[in-house]
C-alpha cells in the first residue's frame, strides 16, 4: 500500500522555485490559457541529481478527484520513487474535466514547468489514469504529435472511458460531460470526438489512428466488477490490435473499478520499456487543429469542427515517400530529413494523392537547391517553386500522381527542360526564373481573372523580373514565352510582396 508521505509543502509557485530530492510538493501555477490556476502534486525521487535526466510519470484522477488522489490512492508514487522517476498528478480546470482541451493544456503547462526546473527525460514521459482519466494518456497523445513538443512515450488506462460520446448515450445523459465539452454530443460532436480515445461509431471522425505509435496498456477489474469499462477497453483493443505497434489488454486479478484494480508494478514495468517515437517513418493522422503532426505541418481547408486527415510513409532507403491528403488539407509541409531521407541533391520521388476536390499545396523542407526539373507521371510538371532562404520546395496540384524530382540538368528530358523555363519564385522585390533558356523571352503578369497587369522582355543574360511598382501584395499568374510566340501554358501562380 501507499507509504506515508515524507513531507508535503503547499507552494504558490515563483519563477525560481525548485524542490529538493526525495520530497513531495503541492504546487499552484498560472496557466497559459489564463482560465484559472493549475494545482498539481509533484514528487522528486530520492537520489535525484540535476545532471541526470529522469522519466516523468503523470497521473490523471477519476471523476470528481483532485491532484492528491494519485498520491493517496495508489502505490505509483512509491514505485516511481524506487525507479528514480519524477512523478506528478494534476487537478485540471475542474474535477470533472473529461480530459478536454483545457485539461490537456493544463498538463502541458505542468510538464513544461517541471522541465524548466528539473532534468526530465523528455522521451520518457509516461501517463496513467483511472476511470474518467483512464483514456487521458491516449487522448493526450492523440492531440500532441508535434515532434518538437510534449510527447508521450507510453500510456496505461485503468477502467477507462474510451469513447465519451458512447458513454454519454449509455447513461442517457451526463451533466459532467455537458459541462466539460460545452453541450451534448449532438450539439458539439467535434468536442466529444477529439477528446475521446476513439469514436466507435465513425472511424472518419475519430482520432484513434493517431495512437498507432503509442504503446498502450488497457486494463479493468476482474469478472463483472468493471463490466462497462471492460467493454470500452475490449472494443478499443479490437480496433487497435490490427495496426497499433503495441497494445495490451489485461483483466486485473483485482476486483472493482478504477484505482482499486490497478497493478502498479506491472504497469510501471510496461511503461518503462518505451521511449517516445518522435519521427516514425509512416503514420496516419486525424488532426483536430492546424500545426505540426509528426513530419507534417498542415493548414486545413476549413475552420474548426472537421478533422484534417492525411497518411504518410517515408522510405529513406528508396529515396521515396507517399503522402495522401484524405480530407480537409489545404496545405502541408513535410520534413522527411529526421528519418534519414536523402535530401542532398540526388533525385527522389514521391506519390501525392489529394482525395478532396480542388487543389492543395505541398511543401518539402530541407531541399538543398532548386531542382532542374520535376516530372509528374513522366511529363514535365510546372506548378512548383523553390525558396532558397528556407530550403523549401513547393508544389501546387490536385488529384493523384507520381512525381520525380531531378537536380542534374543532364538527366532532364528535353521537353521538361524547355517547360522548366517558366518556373519562377519571388525573392524580395523581384521574380526570379529558376531555369535557363535560349533566346529572348516575353513575360506577362496577370491577375486571377486573367487580365494583363504588366509585361516585358527578358534577354538571355537576365532571369530576373522586378516586381512592377504599385502592385499590391497578392496572388498573380505569370506566363513566359519566346519573343513573338504565344504565352506558355499553364501559367505559374506567384505570390508577390508589396512594393513601395
Amino acid at each position: 500500500m501507499r507509504r506515508a508521505s515524507l513531507f508535503v509543502w503547499i507552494l504558490l509557485v515563483q519563477a525560481s522555485s525548485t524542490a529538493l530530492a526525495g520530497t513531495e510538493y503541492r504546487i499552484t501555477i498560472p496557466t497559459s490559457l489564463g482560465d484559472t490556476t493549475e494545482t498539481f502534486w509533484l514528487q522528486i525521487p530520492e537520489g535525484y541529481e540535476p545532471g541526470s535526466p529522469r522519466p516523468l510519470l503523470v497521473g490523471w484522477h477519476q471523476l470528481g478527484g483532485d491532484e492528491m488522489e494519485f498520491q493517496a490512492a495508489t502505490d505509483f508514487p512509491e514505485i516511481a520513487d524506487g525507479l528514480g522517476w519524477i512523478a506528478a498528478s494534476h487537478h485540471g480546470p475542474t474535477p470533472t474535466h473529461w480530459s478536454n482541451q483545457a485539461a490537456q493544456s493544463h498538463v502541458v503547462d505542468v510538464i513544461r514547468w517541471i522541465e524548466e526546473r528539473y532534468a526530465v527525460d523528455t522521451d520518457r514521459i509516461y501517463m496513467v489514469g483511472s476511470s474518467m482519466g483512464g483514456a487521458a494518456g491516449m487522448v493526450f497523445s492523440n492531440n500532441h504529435l508535434d515532434p518538437r513538443g510534449v510527447r508521450v512515450a507510453a500510456a496505461a488506462s485503468i477502467s477507462g472511458i474510451q469513447d465519451c460520446d458512447r458513454r454519454f448515450h449509455e447513461q442517457g445523459y451526463n451533466n459532467s460531460m455537458v459541462g466539460a465539452f460545452g453541450g451534448t454530443p449532438e450539439e458539439v460532436p467535434f468536442e466529444y470526438h477529439r477528446n475521446s480515445a476513439i469514436f466507435f461509431a465513425d472511424s472518419l471522425e475519430s482520432m484513434h489512428r493517431n495512437g498507432t505509435h503509442l504503446p498502450l496498456w488497457l486494463t479493468f477489474g476482474s469478472g463483472i466488477s468493471d463490466s462497462i469499462w471492460r467493454a470500452h477497453s475490449e472494443d478499443l483493443y479490437a480496433v487497435m490490435e490490427a495496426y497499433a505497434d503495441t497494445v495490451i489488454l489485461r483483466e486485473s486479478p483485482l476486483a472493482g473499478h478504477g484505482w482499486v484494480c490497478a497493478e502498479e508494478e506491472a504497469i510501471c514495468g510496461f511503461l518503462s520499456a518505451f521511449r517516445a517515437d518522435r519521427h516514425p517513418a509512416s503514420f496516419a493522422v486525424q488532426a483536430d487543429e492546424e500545426g505540426a503532426w509528426y513530419a507534417c505541418a498542415l493548414r486545413a481547408r476549413r475552420d474548426a469542427g472537421r478533422f484534417a486527415r492525411f497518411d504518410a510513409a517515408i522510405d529513406a532507403g528508396a529515396a521515396r515517400f507517399e503522402i495522401a491528403f484524405l480530407a480537409n488539407v489545404e496545405a502541408a509541409d513535410i520534413d522527411p530529413g529526421p528519418v534519414g531521407f536523402p535530401l542532398d541533391g540526388r533525385p527522389f520521388s514521391f506519390r501525392w494523392e489529394i482525395r478532396d476536390p480542388g487543389r492543395s499545396e505541398l511543401g518539402i523542407l530541407g531541399v538543398p537547391m532548386a531542382p532542374a526539373a520535376i516530372l509528374r507521371d513522366g511529363s514535365a510538371f510546372l506548378d512548383w517553386s523553390y525558396e532558397e532562404a528556407s530550403a523549401r520546395l513547393r508544389l501546387d496540384s490536385q488529384g493523384a500522381a507520381d512525381y520525380l524530382v531531378q537536380f542534374d540538368p543532364s538527366g532532364v528530358p528535353a521537353s521538361a527542360a524547355d517547360a522548366g523555363a517558366i518556373r519562377v519564385w519571388v525573392a524580395g522585390g523581384e521574380i526570379r526564373i529558376t531555369a535557363s533558356f535560349t533566346g529572348a523571352r516575353a513575360w506577362t503578369l496577370h491577375d486571377l481573372a486573367g487580365r494583363r497587369i504588366a509585361s516585358g522582355k527578358l534577354a538571355d543574360a537576365s532571369r530576373r523580373i522586378p516586381v512592377p511598382s504599385g502592385i499590391a501584395r497578392g496572388v498573380y499568374f505569370i506566363t513566359l514565352a519566346p519573343d513573338g510566340a504565344p504565352a506558355c501554358a499553364p501559367a505559374w501562380r506567384v505570390l508577390l510582396p508589396s512594393t513601395p
